[in-house]
C-alpha cells in the first residue's frame, strides 16, 4: 500500500485553512490517505531564523489581499479574527490528544477550529473558544481542557516538529508525497498532477 501524504499544518496558519477541504479528496482520487500533522509554525520560522509573515509589513499587506482572493477562488469564507496571530497551543495539544484515539475526529476538530478562526473571524485561542468551535463534535469544555493538558500530546508535538524538520518544512501548508515536498496552498494542483503520474 502506498504511503500516506504527510500534511503539515498549523491551526493558526491562514493558508493551511484554504486547503483543509480539498486535500483529502485529492488524495482519495488516487488511492492515498492523508496524515494530518499539526505543528507550531512559529517554531518552524524560529529554526529557520526568519520572521513570520504577519510581522513583515510588506508581506502582511500583500497577504491581506491575497488571502481574500485565494479564499474566493477556493470557494470558502474568509475573515481574520481581531487578534492575529493567536496562540494555538491549546488546540494543537487537543488535536494530538484526539488523534491518538480517533484520527478522523482530530481532523474534524482542526477543521472546526480553523473555520471558527478564519471562516468566521472569531477568537480561537482559549479552551472556551475552542470548545465553542467543536461542540457539534460532541466535545465539551472539559474534554478540551483535559486533552490540552495531556502530557502525551505535548510529546507528540515535539515529535511532529522533529518530523517537520527532517522533511524540510519551511512554511504551511507543507505536504510530502513519497519524499517530494510541496509548500503552499497553491501547490495542490502540482501535488495532484504528481499523484496522477504515479497512479
Amino acid at each position: 500500500m502506498s504511503a500516506p501524504i504527510r500534511f503539515y499544518f498549523d491551526l493558526v496558519s491562514t493558508y493551511s485553512y484554504l486547503v483543509l477541504g480539498r486535500i483529502d479528496g485529492i488524495a482519495a482520487r488516487y488511492g492515498r490517505e492523508v496524515d494530518w500533522i499539526a505543528v507550531s509554525l512559529g517554531h518552524v520560522f524560529q529554526s529557520l531564523e526568519v520572521k513570520p509573515p504577519p510581522f513583515i509589513p510588506a508581506r502582511l499587506k500583500y497577504n491581506t489581499v491575497d488571502l481574500l482572493r485565494s479564499a474566493e477562488f477556493a470557494g470558502v469564507p474568509f475573515k481574520l479574527p481581531d487578534v492575529f496571530p493567536f496562540d494555538a497551543k491549546i488546540s494543537r495539544y487537543a488535536f494530538w490528544s484526539l488523534k491518538a484515539r480517533d484520527p478522523k475526529l482530530a481532523r474534524d476538530f482542526a477543521v472546526a477550529v480553523m473555520t471558527r478562526a478564519f471562516g468566521e473571524g472569531r477568537a480561537a485561542a482559549t479552551a472556551a473558544d475552542v470548545a465553542g468551535a467543536c461542540g457539534h463534535l460532541g466535545l465539551s469544555l472539559g474534554d478540551i481542557e483535559a486533552a490540552a493538558a495531556n502530557p502525551a500530546a505535548k510529546r507528540a508535538v515535539v515529535e511532529a516538529m522533529d518530523s517537520a524538520r527532517a522533511d524540510g518544512m519551511i512554511g504551511a501548508p507543507f505536504m510530502v508525497l513519497d519524499g517530494e515536498p510541496f509548500w503552499g496552498a497553491d501547490r495542490l494542483d502540482q501535488l495532484e498532477r504528481r499523484l496522477k503520474e504515479k497512479n
